[in-house]
């Protein structure tokens, strides 16, 4: 047969991988569509862990011999080492599996106005858990295993106070966060096997690892391995049928599949950092369930420490559960391959070799992801339900540290990261294995609008900068009312410089709202271009900054999320006030 004959399976496997490489492209070039954002609450935790675009930070699970969480340990207990060089800890904190300590704090009165509402005190979920449906990579009958389970897992599970939301990596079949049991369950039930994005038919059939060692050419058995692949499903398994070069038809093929494979995994871990961050300012305890085959990463590793470290400063925890269930690999490769056979027993248990190393390959990234976030990876099991339920139980005590490296370059090289513990030789530690320096000096103003994002969906109360505030609504109609918040902005604390008489400063501020189901509803900026007397200084430092921001909201309940930064000191104030509009 001539090798030509099997380019119309090439070419289809082109138009797939053109589908992907524009999906990635639409992803890349709408940051805005991937980052929903959602409501905020108080922290939890001691000393919460102040948001800086240069700290590291570690969420660390230190585990006695039997594998249980260890809780009562302190900052000294422990040591972090960056390329082997020992870094000072300078924030430290401490998370439980109890998420809500007490309740964000209501907001005074109204106006006094008859049409005027007095601000209610809200409940606000206490549990936030996203199922992740990784379409670019779950087979058809490992989705379909998982659909079941994760329908019976929506029946028991989503209790009073908690929420669940059901996202595809294709962006498909999105279902936003809601304790609607029903809803969820028919979003999981109409979840489709995504063809588009799947590499069928392709001759040789390759996995990702396979066509990786064949594509940098170091390994001679993969390559022959691959042709005898080749032969097998293009010429019935007779060499001498097919014409033409196959060692070249062979290493095009491997070249292909892992183009393929790094566009695929490149949109499942934008759409997962695209998840975190609309997740990130949800009141409670907030996780991922990634539910995937898995999928390889050589040459993604800085896209998946970034995932890592906006997890890690949003308070996300990724957990995943391996959609292959309990597998076992077939000596030799799957017979049910046409033609199937070897030249040697040594090519076959070679091949045995790639395929095991493969899936182990392909699960790293899920081991990686759920172990740097404080979260666990359910493996080599096909019980889904239970599975399911284990990503579900109460969070474990886990500690946040974090560091700021010395003289740290912006070369993009990775750093090995290493924590352990003083004078505690039989416990264990689980954390990320490292992160990636930046690739190049972060311009200062996108830096500040980025330490605002994180802060308006984070649940902590910033106190560097003290804010209080206050908000009143006027109902404009019986359905809908005008919601003013007023802030005042303690400023004794700022620095303002001296220039023609006047004293300057500027003041940022973020405010933004978010409904019931921690979903956001909108947002306002605003500056405060300060040029201020000696006699106007002296009152605003008396009596403090007014600030007003203004909304236009509907019946409901809210969450009003309210950021202000001082543009000389860079000091950050942040909390949250519910609002009721009856």
């Amino acid at each position: 047969m001539e090798l030509a004959l099997a380019y119309c399976g090439r070419r289809c496997f082109q138009s797939s991988l053109l589908a992907l490489y524009l999906w990635s492209l639409v992803a890349l070039s709408t940051p805005a569509q991937e980052t929903p954002q959602n409501t905020p609450q108080e922290s939890k935790v001691e000393a919460p862990i102040r948001l800086q675009s240069n700290l590291v930070v570690l969420r660390v699970v230190v585990r006695d011999p039997s594998g249980r969480a260890v809780d009562g340990l302190k900052q000294g207990d422990f040591q972090v080492l960056d390329n082997k060089k020992l870094q000072t800890i300078s924030q430290f904190s401490v998370e439980g599996a109890v998420p809500i300590k007490e309740p964000i704090p209501n907001a005074v009165a109204g106006s006094g106005n008859e049409s005027a509402g007095a601000i209610a005190k809200t409940d606000s979920p206490k549990q936030f858990t996203a199922l992740f449906f990784d379409d670019f990579h779950l087979l058809y009958t490992n989705l379909k295993l998982v659909q079941d389970a994760a329908k019976r897992y929506l029946a028991k599970k989503l209790g009073a106070g908690n929420r669940a939301a059901i996202f595809e990596a294709s962006g498909h079949d999105m279902v936003e966060f809601t304790s609607d049991t029903e809803k969820l369950q028919k979003a999981v039930s109409d979840l489709q096997f995504n063809t588009r994005f799947q590499r069928t038919g392709a001759c040789p059939d390759l996995t990702a690892h396979h066509a990786q060692l064949i594509d940098d050419g170091l390994d001679r058995d993969a390559l022959a391995i691959g042709i005898q692949l080749t032969i097998a499903c293009l010429c019935n398994g007779d060499a001498n049928a097919c014409r033409g070069d196959l060692e070249t038809y062979t290493k095009h093929q491997a070249r292909e599949m892992v183009m393929f494979n790094d566009v695929s995994a490149v949109n499942t871990l934008i759409a997962l950092e695209a998840l975190v961050r609309r997740m990130a300012g949800m009141p409670g305890e907030r996780r991922i369930v990634m539910i995937s085959d898995g999928f390889l990463t050589r040459s993604q590793q800085y896209r998946l420490d970034a995932l890592i470290d906006a997890a890690l400063r949003a308070n996300v925890i990724i957990n995943a559960l391996d959609a292959r269930g309990l597998y076992a690999l077939t000596l030799g490769g799957d017979a049910s391959v046409k033609g199937m056979f070897f030249s040697s027993d040594y090519l076959r248990t070679a091949y045995s070799n790639i395929q095991e190393m493969g899936m182990q390959m392909d699960a790293d990234v899920m081991n990686y992801a759920a172990r740097g976030t404080g979260g666990i990876f359910v493996e080599n099991t096909s019980d889904f339900e239970g599975g399911l339920e284990r990503t579900a139980s109460l969070r474990e005590t886990s500690y946040i540290l974090g560091f700021v490296p010395e003289n740290l370059k912006a070369d993009g090289q990775f750093h090995t990261l290493k924590v352990q513990l003083v004078d505690k030789p039989h416990f264990t530690v689980q954390t990320r294995r490292g992160y990636f320096a930046p690739r190049k000096t972060e311009d200062a103003a996108a830096a500040a609008k980025e330490e605002m994002r994180r802060a308006v969906f984070s649940r902590e109360k910033l106190t560097e900068l003290p804010i209080e505030v206050q908000t009143q609504f006027f109902k404009a109609d019986p359905d809908a009312a005008k919601v003013s918040v007023f802030i005042r902005a303690d400023v004794r604390g700022l620095q303002f410089r001296k220039e023609n008489g006047r004293n300057l400063n500027e003041l940022n501020v973020l405010a933004a709202v978010f409904d019931s189901d921690g979903n956001l509803v909108t947002s306002q900026e605003e500056t405060a271009n300060l040029h201020l007397s000696d006699t106007s200084l002296a009152q605003v430092m008396t009596s403090g900054l007014p600030l007003t921001v203004k909304f236009d909201l509907k019946r409901g309940n809210y969450v009003v999320r309210t950021v202000v930064r001082d543009g000389n000191t860079q000091k950050l104030g942040a909390t949250s006030q519910n609002v009721a509009i009856p």
